[in-house]
């Protein structure tokens, strides 16, 4: 007996088959062949499950997607099936696109479990098992299986003791210590990294306390950055990677391909307003978000891929960074031009290739580190570039940052009137450069500072307007006595 659906199919089309080798159907509706389908398909292949737009059938070691043509060839075992119609008269089944699209819309519905890929266990799904990790971040390995619901196999073998710290004559060694050579936050940088690594394996860059889409920024050539987006590319197959840029992400036909992928990597950064946008703070952190291919259904769904751009200049934000962009990104600044003499022709691509397991046990400690700090290492350049960005892209922030302080209050001081405090803040932004056209109005400017300034509040009299717990710095010859304005002298 034929039990695979595409060996029925194929007996049905060799020479000399008859009709009684069809399958025999109660009334012929596209609902009973979609249960018959469904009953084939899993008698080959296992359970079936419908999830985030497509057919899912487990092989040996993850989850796959069931090519559409193959879901259409076993529909096709179909076409001729004999059915008595209700008065009883004998008739035959005739499939068109239409029906088929029907009929699989019908399975569709009899094995759907939307949510089967988000409720996955922690864990690395590699060659030699599945590597699952305690509440500590401790690792221990496992034979596969399909209740991991993995749908990526990464290429590299790990056992309890594979080498973590990479040798110092390794591709990858030679990398990561080379294009971070003389940066005294370098082993910072290099933690940093692998928890990247580590994150984009696991598929946890969704379930950290605060997601964050990694920045790769160097301003000078041949500075290592595209090497280092490559090495995470690497280490996982090509099913589980996009390249869906910030600019990208506002339109469904694009978003719909971070579908199960677990990294999103591009050496392009977009404008300020995509970076600034709903839908890429939404994808981020693995809300839920709808795509859609071309000319199929909508498809609802959480990302849970880790973002990795590589940029040689941070775009400007006109008006300022809100605090939900702030939170979402991490600088990695790259400064060093490698030396002609240090330089490895694709040395990221060839440790995916040459170093596999290698780079598996870098990224496995990583993802153990990430796991137990719940949270990805922050080096201390990565603090400066971000201030930096801030403050370019925000004067308000900025002038906040250099000239403003926050006293505890009492009785309603210290305070200052918004006026005067604008006033400084105009003369301050002007004399730093900040183009006149470039600075906002006062009300702009009290809700920056309301949104921004820790300790600081705005209030109300009967006399005007105040920010009160403001301290000034008297650095623009005001009057400190001024009853305006609550000043100190530096």
């Amino acid at each position: 007996m034929l039990t695979d659906p595409l060996d029925r199919l194929a007996a049905l089309n060799r020479p000399g088959a008859t009709s009684s080798d069809a399958p025999r159907l109660d009334i012929g509706s596209d609902v009973e062949i979609a249960g018959r389908m469904r009953e084939d398909m899993e008698r080959s292949f296992g359970e079936i499950v419908h999830a985030e737009g497509q057919f899912w059938r487990y092989e040996k070691t993850c989850w796959r997607p069931i090519p559409e043509h193959e879901l259409r060839l076993v529909a096709h075992a179909y076409d001729g099936a004999e059915f008595s119609t209700a008065a009883g008269e004998p008739a035959r089944v005739k499939l068109s696109k239409s029906r088929i699209d029907s009929i699989l819309n019908e399975m569709a519905a009899l094995v759907a479990t939307p949510d089967y890929f988000t409720e996955t266990t922690v864990g690395i799904n590699c060659a030699s098992g599945f590597i699952r990790f305690d509440a500590d971040g401790v690792p221990h390995i496992e034979p596969h299986h399909r209740n991991h619901r993995c749908r990526h196999t990464l290429r590299g073998n790990w056992s309890a003791g594979s080498v973590a710290e990479p040798p110092k004559r390794s591709l990858l060694a030679r990398l990561v210590d080379g294009v971070f050579a003389g940066d005294l936050d370098a082993d910072d940088k290099v933690r940093l990294i692998a928890e990247v690594a580590g994150s984009a394996a696991l598929g946890y860059a969704t379930k950290l306390r605060q997601p964050r889409a990694v920045i790769l920024k160097g301003e000078t050539a041949e500075n290592g950055k595209s090497q280092i987006l490559d090495l995470v590319r690497g280490m996982l197959p090509g099913s589980a990677i996009a390249s869906v840029t910030a600019g990208r992400m506002g339109d469904e036909r694009h978003i719909v391909g971070l579908v199960g992928k677990l990294l999103n990597a591009s050496d392009e950064l977009s404008p300020s307003s995509a970076i600034a946008s709903d839908t890429f703070k939404a994808i981020v952190t693995g809300e839920p978000v709808q795509g859609r291919d071309v000319y199929k259904s909508r498809v609802e769904f959480r990302p849970q891929a880790q973002h990795l751009f590589a940029t040689n200049t941070l775009p400007v934000f006109q008006g300022g960074m809100d605090r939900g962009v702030q939170r979402r990104l991490l600088v990695v600044s790259f400064n060093r031009v490698i030396p002609p003499e240090e330089r490895i022709e694709a040395i990221g691509q060839r440790i995916g290739q040459e170093e596999p397991d290698l780079l598996l046990g870098w990224a496995v400690d990583g993802a153990s580190r990430l796991i137990r700090q719940k949270g990805f290492t922050t080096p201390s350049t990565s603090k400066i570039v971000m201030n930096d960005w801030l403050f370019g892209a925000d004067p308000v922030l900025a002038w906040v940052a250099e000239r403003v302080h926050s006293r505890q209050i009492i009785d309603q001081e210290p305070r200052i009137a918004t006026r005067i405090a604008y006033e400084h803040f105009r003369e301050w932004a002007l004399a730093e450069g900040f183009s006149d056209r470039t600075l906002p109005s006062i009300n702009a400017f009290v809700q920056r500072i309301t949104a921004n300034a820790a300790g600081i509040e705005y209030r109300r009299f009967r006399d005007g307007r105040f920010f009160v717990g403001m301290v000034l710095t008297a650095a623009w010859g005001a009057n400190p006595y001024d009853r305006d304005a609550s000043v100190t002298h530096e």
